[in-house]
């Protein structure tokens, strides 16, 4: 069983900024997502994360909000033994295809993220699909439309790298999936 499904070279790469600067914590995206996809109680395509430390005088405390990556290397995909994960080669979204989906959960354990979660009432997997429905339509996904901090955008990679951005933060290691998300950091992230 081959568990190496070929990632397209992709056209334009689709993906998510983040402001950690404004990102407030209110868990808006978390509630727009399940909202719009109407997700059961325990599936979360989209979560926001606390990380706090330092010491006094110089504690920190921000907010993550994260979700699927649309990574340029996606584990998911390359774990998928029946290769219903997949990489749109026109602006590299990455999706489950339902019908080829057996609900392994193989894709859930290697993804370094936790995107991918198992739905135990389909008994698929279900992950942030970037709203493509939405973006078809020229809307933007329900979590950024619901951000009240103005903290989460997507966009081409290509033109929000020409931003001051950073693509790496604390407890945040892009190098095994390369993942489509950029951040603005704030005290403490990096």
């Amino acid at each position: 069983m081959a568990l190496m499904t070929k990632i397209p070279k992709v056209k334009k790469q689709i993906g998510w900024k983040v402001n950690l600067y404004n990102c407030i914590g209110c868990r808006a995206c978390e509630a727009g997502c399940k909202q719009e996809f109407n997700l059961p109680v325990g599936v979360r395509r989209r979560r926001v994360i606390t990380q706090e430390g330092g010491k006094y005088p110089k504690p920190y405390k921000y907010f993550v909000t994260t979700s699927c990556h649309h990574c340029a290397e996606p584990a998911c995909l390359k774990a998928c033994p029946k290769e219903a994960i997949y990489k749109r080669e026109e602006d590299g979204i990455v999706l489950v295809d339902h019908d080829k989906c057996v609900g392994c959960q193989r894709c859930k354990f290697a993804c370094p993220h936790g995107a991918p979660q198992y739905n135990p009432e389909t008994k698929k997997i279900d992950k942030c699909t970037l709203c493509v429905h939405r973006l078809e339509k020229g809307l933007a996904p329900a979590c950024v439309i619901t951000c009240m901090g103005f903290a989460l955008y997507h966009g081409e990679l290509d033109k929000i790298e020409q931003e001051k951005v950073v693509d790496k933060i604390k407890n945040f290691d892009p190098s095994f999936t390369k993942p489509s998300i950029r951040f603005i950091p704030t005290k403490g992230a990096v």
